[in-house]
């Protein structure tokens, strides 16, 4: 004889529930741990980009008496022009090393995991309708958020501790900022004279005077400083606020003796 059990087949309410919050204590447990890993590789791909344009902005020295990237120096001279006349000077820090054919590539300068950044690169730097060409593409400069601020002014006489370019958001005060910044607060990279790129959580104490070998907070005074004439000294030029950099650029005021 056989029996049959009265027991219906399938799970238990108790046990639909028991799986289903082992799986939400799973994904609570996998799903940050993925966003970090995440994270940290598109870091390390920023850090490798900032490094390429270090390596390009060193190159373009040597063919330019010297002289880092400097939006003010041509705008001095008149050569500046860009598609939009309120995309501000910013633009031109990449777009001079384009303009050299030393670093054309537009996806250097956004980070994928920058909460400003649209989920498309820009076509180009310059503009392929121009034949020389000078005239900074549409797509680059209108309503584009570059992740990195740069530091105009510099030249390869400097202190090897002088910064060129870092992450945007910096504030005075050491820290970035929460709102602005590419990786929000949790700090930045920066990018030297030397050739060095460094990431910091804070630059409290960790930059060098523009006037001295003491330590600094507030980036502007590790950037040339122009005693005789603090006009022309160097300027942080970027395209979002927040930050110390502007799109006409900030400039640097004196570090401690």
């Amino acid at each position: 004889m056989r029996y049959h059990s009265s027991r219906p087949s399938g799970f238990t309410l108790i046990e639909l529930l028991t799986v289903i919050a082992i799986i939400g204590i799973l994904a609570a447990v996998i799903i940050p741990t993925v966003g970090k890993a995440r994270e940290s590789a598109q870091r390390a791909v920023d850090a490798s980009n900032l490094r390429e344009i270090t390596k390009a902005a060193l190159l373009y020295a040597a063919d330019n008496n010297d002289r880092l990237p400097d939006p003010q120096q041509e705008t001095a001279r008149g050569t500046r022009t860009v598609a939009t006349p309120d995309a501000g000077a910013v633009y031109l820090w990449p777009g001079l090393l384009a303009r050299k054919a030393i670093l054309q590539d537009p996806s250097f300068y956004f980070s994928k995991i920058d909460p400003a950044f649209g989920g498309t690169y820009p076509t180009a730097i310059l503009s392929a309708a121009d034949g020389a060409p000078r005239v900074m593409d549409a797509s680059f400069v209108t309503n584009t958020q570059l992740a990195w601020e740069f530091v105009g002014g510099v030249r390869v006489t400097d202190p090897p501790t002088t910064p060129i370019a870092f992450t945007r958001g910096l504030r005075a005060d050491g820290h970035w900022d929460a709102s602005t910044g590419v990786y929000k607060d949790a700090g930045g990279y920066i990018a030297f004279l030397g050739g060095n790129v460094q990431f910091y959580s804070d630059t409290v104490g960790r930059l060098v005077s523009n006037r001295s070998t003491k330590p600094v907070t507030n980036i502007l005074e590790a950037i040339p400083y122009n005693t005789a004439n603090p006009a022309l000294s160097a300027r942080i030029y970027s395209t979002a606020p927040g930050g110390l950099g502007s799109a006409s650029g900030t400039p640097a005021i004196a570090g401690p003796n």
